[in-house]
């Protein structure tokens, strides 16, 4: 399972667009943090915002002294565990204590992060979708642009009105001369690299978009416009929580993903309490097939 980090790449918009309508710019903490379902606790990055006009380096606005825990809520919302973290100085990252708990799949976990020295506390909740698995056979290999791949995936419970997949297929025999031919011809006319490709992702889709059948299952057709490279792939599916939703989306319109009036940037969505960022959550799956060249 891989996933990219997506917070510093947001740091200008946090910065340049004056989100929260002020006369002058105010410092926020941003935390991170991505729980995986039935993966071990999360790391936790905590730092802060510069002003749009300073050049941002994320290892020196990293804020060190924070004191930070993940809770475990019950059906309730109250506190059923607590689990503490600490600074890693050498990763820059805080990490819990406890390395044996497994995220559990639909349960609501809280991050709670504050300071000796400063005022603010910070508090984002995130519910964990179901866990999944692709439960068909995959075939070892497939003709590119022959039989399409086909994903079936497992009955699961929402723990939103409907589930939100990505997927990724990750190349492990990139390279300029191994790519397919759409992909091929964008690094011939586009001022891209075939490294731009390696993780090759769909954007978020609605679970309406799949066939669902009869035994709560549902079939996705693996489209070929998804596969830049021939050989040996991992095939990602990873369905995201609401916090992740938002923030991904919000952040498209302001990338230029819908029709904005000019001047207009509308805000991003972080639901995080007393900062900005991300707590969000997934469940993932991985295959693996080899892509090969039409004869």
């Amino acid at each position: 399972m891989k996933y990219l980090s997506i917070i510093p790449v947001l740091l200008f918009l946090i910065v340049g667009c004056d989100p929260y309508e002020q006369d002058t710019y105010q410092e926020y903490v941003v935390v991170e943090s991505y729980a995986v379902a039935n993966d071990t606790l999360p790391a936790v990055r905590v730092f802060k915002t510069n002003p749009a006009d300073e050049v941002y380096i994320l290892s020196e606005s990293i804020l060190t002294n924070a004191n930070v825990q993940i809770v475990l809520l019950d059906e309730n919302g109250n506190e059923d565990e607590i689990f503490g973290y600490t600074y890693n100085s050498l990763k820059k990252i805080y990490e819990p204590e406890n390395f044996i708990h497994q995220v559990i799949p639909k349960r609501t976990y809280r991050l709670d992060v504050s300071f000796e020295d400063r005022s603010e506390v910070i508090q984002a909740t995130t519910t964990v979708p179901d866990g999944f698995s692709v439960i068909n056979e995959i075939p070892v290999s497939l003709t590119y642009q022959a039989n399409q791949l086909e994903l079936v995936l497992s009955a699961t419970e929402k723990t939103q009105p409907q589930n939100v997949f990505v997927f990724s297929a990750i190349a492990l025999h990139a390279s300029i001369d191994n790519m397919t031919p759409f992909y091929r011809a964008a690094i011939d006319e586009d001022d891209v690299e075939y490294t731009d490709f390696e993780i090759n992702s769909s954007g978020l889709i609605n679970e309406g978009s799949f066939e669902e059948n009869s035994d709560g299952t549902i079939t996705l057709q693996y489209p070929w416009l998804g596969v830049a490279f021939y050989g040996e792939t991992l095939i990602v599916t990873q369905s995201v929580d609401k916090n992740l939703v938002d923030l991904i989306r919000s952040q498209q319109v302001q990338l230029g993903g819908s029709t904005l009036s000019p001047g207009e940037i509308p805000n991003l969505i972080y639901q995080t309490d007393g900062g900005i960022g991300i707590f969000g959550s997934l469940s993932s799956d991985t295959v693996s097939t080899i892509f090969l060249r039409p004869s």
